[in-house]
């Protein structure tokens, strides 16, 4: 087992020797990327949106308008104007994306407020940089101010003046800071005025207003901190406070049946049928008479006496949320796991919100419907026309929050990965034909997911965890599980006393001398033993299997393990690496949580979170913890060097590894990144080094490290190239950075991909994609081959053409298939078939190139006709070889076919000529429908042809453009889009012609597809031909007469399917 899987680490680099020669390891580009480049990468998203992910707002328009907006914890801001039936993202200002809280002008609902920092304080927020104004419903947004807030609760805004809006700003998570308070705005935030400041530790969370009167309103203080090991919420400076002049002045609400006590969290609600009826969900200490404490609390004088209604109120730091319907002053929701409901103020309670995911932070009543309600939770929205007694959960939003990601080596390959608090899912990187759809993902594992493992040659074995270390493995194909068993305490002391009992087993008679002292000796053993298999487990525990031997499977919890055995017998191989501070490990494990306890082991600390094996030596590790410690062995655990000195000025004391990443050129190299956010540092810090620890340096110079106007750049992870070794990527809580020059120069690499956390990264040795794991937008791909071949040396000889990744020959598995209309999910597949790109330093005559693909005795297997305009380029080849030799036509055939050419020339005519389609494009339609030669069309790349095709968001998909798309930036020469195809096979549809006669045009632009093998790629430009090798994989279930990609018709059999073929369809190669 062990040489099979050193075979396939072999296997899959061995593909990439070429490029290896192509970039030695002295070159490099050492001038950053040009516009053209950045433009060449762009990223895609698969998914998956199964789970959306975790909501901290929802606001909407009063019906009957169908707007809302979606505040995703990570993801941005979402608007739909369907009422759900479809979203797409608004809110991308570069510099931050976490969200708290969005209001929308009563009197001006084009005005949105969004108050960026979620107040929702679990283990893995992001901080949030201000406060942002749209005037145009979301569309565009502008900074208003309030950057080093951090977390902003709840945004306000006058129901007649939309220039006055008040802030409910908490502050800093991870610390103390004076920018927390509640502001007010008077003139649509050009200015702000603190109105209430409690202290460096305590902000607000929560402001209401009286909708009677304007300058009445109810804010709630909590002081809360956040820190490594711990979470407290609770202290003096939480409070319920009160204002009657508009903030002016204020006067603490306590007594009279409001709690006394120490209090934390504060949620607030007035009822908007009666205002003077008021509901608070209060965290607060017992009084000493037993009363108060933590519940639901309600006034009906305007917040003057009070009555506790209802104990409930669970985890009150992750909910807190109460509202009141709109209508009955008496009916009341309030978020605790389940959302809760209750028709006589909370005195009973039921679940309203069954077969809907778990874990509320949102709601939202519509003011002029009742039955109207949208919630929010850890797995994204529901909604619900009829008070909660039915839910619709639209899965089309991709907020995954993903910590890991990992692919394996099938064909194509599938994507793994761990999301918070929505298991592990695992899903295809593209499709033969059509979109990445939610039918294509599959939950193998439940809970928190983290660490996901796939197995290099068994394509269906799985490993995956869920939070503290629960591990298991996975068999896809046969549905087995096999939870993996952590080394404990118990087993060996039992041992030990066997071994005593062996000794003297006489419990009535002391044993003799010699026999007493081989006791103690055990008992000694004994407790030592013990001692060293008490284990902590971090909420993301890492995992791997080794690069040289898959049946080796190492962990680590505050110790390293290992197992020779896939993880069935896992032994321990290290002491303890972390510094094992006492006291930060009981309150980690014991008191963490503050007023209400919250030991879920989310805080568990001292503990390793980084650990990784050289892919050159093996059973050389690596590993990091949480509180800084650094360790390597050379000898596969039986001796661990400590490296923490070696950076001693270059990273704060104590400060996180968040990765180690072994060099996959060189033995001696490793790269480490740390993140100090969990100490209010937002410095990114990656470190390298080139002699196994002994020194390091810092490469993190060029990412812009200046808090708030960068925005929070912290490092999650860090991955160097397999082939060419000065190419490096990070991952920072604002995305993507990429070094061509090995550190020494940075520049952000986000074509496509939003601003998000990007908590890990993945490059495929065979496809050359890079992917990446984002903690907001799910998982993301993209092609890389070109950058892992660019140099100063390459760029210097002018034009270039790059080896393409492998083509791969793939069918699609049978999935979905019902009706679905607008509301499904649709992520981005790569093309079928082989991608060519080159680089030309200038355009070249007709703009046209033609690319030549030849096998091993030189014969030319296909020409693909590409742009020839200055910069990059790219052609696709569908992997077919030459088309078969038309049959000659008989006489009656000949006619039809002549009478089927004069109808299509005579739809293209009358659609420029009365309905203003676009002639160029209509020519070329023409010209493939009669040649039978669509996808020659195709291979331009570049734009996306037509008016508003990109971004791919549609208004009304669901209905067909009257005329074709113009304005749009022409990519490929003037490349076809789904609007010109569909007019023009609507208009022949229309006139009477049968689909048989449509297809019946030939079986041009392609034969059958190439047999798998090695291939040259050629191209000429002036009198340079440039070559370069290619490789066809074909999956082992592929079989030639499958549709192997978008025949000249999209392999569609009927009108029907066309139509539906061409609503997949994307002809913009990537």
């Amino acid at each position: 087992m062990a040489g099979r899987a050193r075979w396939w680490v072999c296997a899959a680099l061995g593909g990439l020797l070429t490029l290896g020669g192509a970039v030695p390891a002295a070159a490099q580009l050492s001038t950053p990327l040009e516009a053209e480049w950045e433009d060449a990468f762009r990223w895609r998203s698969i998914g998956p949106a199964n789970m959306m992910g975790r909501v901290s707002d929802v606001e909407g328009i009063p019906s009957p308008s169908r707007t809302f907006f979606v505040a995703a914890a990570g993801g941005g801001i979402w608007k739909t104007t369907n009422n759900g039936v479809t979203f797409r993202p608004v809110f991308d200002p570069g510099r931050v994306i976490s969200m708290g809280d969005l209001a929308i002008a009563p009197s001006d609902t084009l005005q949105v407020w969004a108050g960026t920092g979620e107040p929702d304080s679990r283990n893995s927020i992001s901080p949030g940089s201000g406060i942002y104004k749209s005037g145009d419903g979301g569309l565009t947004w502008e900074l208003k101010g309030l950057e080093r807030t951090q977390t902003i609760g709840r945004v306000v805004v006058h129901p007649t003046n939309p220039d006055v809006v008040y802030v409910a700003a908490l502050g800093a998570i991870w610390g103390s800071n004076p920018e927390r308070g509640l502001y007010k705005t008077e003139d649509g935030g050009e200015t702000w005025e603190l109105k209430k400041f409690i202290s460096d530790e305590a902000g607000f969370v929560d402001v209401v207003m009286d909708p009677r009167d304007p300058e009445v309103l109810f804010a709630a203080s909590w002081e809360r901190v956040r820190g490594p090991y711990f979470l407290n919420s609770g202290g003096p400076g939480s409070a319920l406070w009160k204002t009657t002049d508009g903030g002016e002045s204020w006067t603490e609400v306590a007594g009279n049946g409001f709690p006394t006590a120490v209090k934390g969290r504060i949620g607030l609600a007035l009822a908007p049928s009666n205002p003077d009826v008021m509901y608070a969900m209060v965290e607060a200490e017992e009084e000493e008479d037993g009363s108060g404490g933590n519940g639901l609390y309600r006034s009906d004088d305007g917040g003057t006496t009070w009555e506790k209604t209802s104990d409930e109120n669970t985890r009150p730091f992750y909910y807190s949320q109460v509202r009141v319907d709109v209508e009955n002053p008496d009916r009341v929701y309030f978020s605790s796991t389940p959302v809760k409901y209750s028709d006589d103020g909370g005195r009973t309670s039921g679940n309203t919100t069954v077969g809907v995911h778990v874990d509320h932070h949102a709601m939202w009543m519509d003011p002029n419907d009742p039955n109207h309600m949208i919630v929010g939770n850890d797995g994204g929205i529901a909604l619900t026309w009829d008070r909660g007694g039915n839910w619709l959960v639209p899965n089309v939003i991709p907020i995954g929050q993903f910590y890991h990601v990992t692919y394996n080596m099938d064909t194509p390959y599938r994507v793994c990965g761990g999301l918070q608090d929505n298991g592990t899912w695992c899903g295809p990187s593209r499709r033969a034909r059509g979109s990445i759809t939610n039918y294509m993902w599959a939950t193998v594992s439940g809970g928190d997911g983290f660490v996901t493992a796939q197995h290099p040659t068994e394509h269906d074995v799985v490993w995956a965890e869920s939070q503290g270390g629960n591990m298991a493995r996975l068999d896809l194909a046969t549905g087995d599980r096999t939870s993996l068993v952590k080394p404990a305490w118990r087993d060996r002391y039992l041992e030990y006393e066997d071994s005593v009992l062996v000794v003297w087993d006489d419990s009535l008679n002391a044993p003799p001398t010699a026999a007493q002292e081989r006791i103690d000796r055990f008992r000694e053993l004994q407790q030592a033993d013990s001692a060293s298999r008490v284990l902590r487990w971090n909420w993301n525990t890492p995992f791997f299997i080794s690069p040289h031997d898959p049946d080796v499977f190492y962990a680590a919890a505050n110790r390293v393990m290992k197992s020779t055995q896939r993880g069935d017998d896992l032994q321990i191989i290290s002491e303890d690496l972390s510094y094992a501070d006492p006291e930060k490990i009981r309150i980690s494990t014991r008191t963490t949580g503050g007023i209400t306890p919250d030991v879920t082991g989310a805080e568990t600390f001292a503990t390793v979170v980084s650990l990784d094996e050289s892919p050159l030596v093996q059973g050389k590790l690596y590993a990091g913890t949480d509180d800084g410690r650094l360790w390597l062995s050379p000898d596969d655990g039986q001796t661990w060097i400590e490296r923490t000195g070696a950076y001693d000025g270059l990273v704060p004391e104590g400060t996180y590894v968040s990765r180690i990443e072994p060099s996959q050129h060189a033995a001696e190299r490793f790269y480490v990144t740390f993140d100090n956010h969990r100490r209010n540092d937002f410095t990114p810090y990656v470190l390298v080094t080139e002699d196994d620890g002994e020194s390091f340096r810092s490469i993190a110079g060029g990412i812009p490290q200046e808090w708030p106007a960068d925005g929070p750049n912290f490092v999650h992870v860090v991955r160097e190239d397999p082939v060419n070794p000065n190419l490096l990527f990070v991952g920072t809580d604002l995305g993507v950075w990429v070094s061509t020059d090995r550190g020494e120069n940075w520049q952000r690499f986000q074509n496509g991909l939003p601003t998000v956390p990007v908590h890990d990264l993945r490059i495929h040795p065979r496809d050359r994609e890079l992917i990446a794991g984002t903690h907001g937008a799910s998982i993301w791909i993209v092609d890389i081959a070109p950058l892992q071949q660019l140099s100063d040396v390459r760029m210097a000889e002018g034009a270039i053409l790059f080896e393409p990744a492998p083509g791969l020959q793939f069918g699609d598995a049978p999935v979905g298939g019902e009706s679905t209309g607008q509301q499904f999910f649709q992520g981005e597949s790569a093309r079928f078939g082989a991608k060519l790109t080159y680089w030309l330093p200038e355009a070249v005559e007709g703009r046209r190139v033609d690319v030549v693909v030849t096998d091993d005795a030189g014969t030319e297997v296909a020409t693909v006709t590409g742009t020839g305009r200055e910069g990059v380029n790219t052609a696709l080849w569908n992997l077919q070889g030459p088309a078969p030799t038309p049959v000659a036509l008989s006489p009656a055939a000949r006619r039809d076919s002549l009478r089927t050419v004069g109808m299509i020339r005579e739809v293209a005519d009358s659609l420029v000529e009365n309905e203003g389609a676009d002639r160029e494009q209509m020519d070329q339609m023409l010209e493939g429908i009669v040649s039978g030669n669509m996808a020659r069309l195709f291979g331009g790349g570049g734009g996306f042809g037509g008016g508003g095709a990109r971004p791919s968001f549609r208004d009304r998909p669901g209905e067909t453009p009257v005329l074709a798309g113009r304005g749009g930036r022409p990519g490929g020469g003037g490349a076809m889009n789904q609007n010109t195809m569909r007019q023009v096979f609507g208009a022949l549809r229309d006139r009477g012609m049968g689909f048989d006669a449509l297809r019946g045009r030939g079986g041009g632009g392609g034969g059958s597809p190439v047999d798998p093998g090695r291939y040259t790629v050629s191209m000429t430009v002036g009198d340079r031909t440039l070559s370069v090798p290619h490789e066809v994989i074909r999956d082992p279930g592929f079989t030639v007469e499958e549709t192997s990609g978008p025949s000249w018709l999209f392999g569609a059999e009927s009108w029907y399917e066309l139509f539906e073929r061409l609503a997949e369809a994307d002809f913009g190669v990537r």
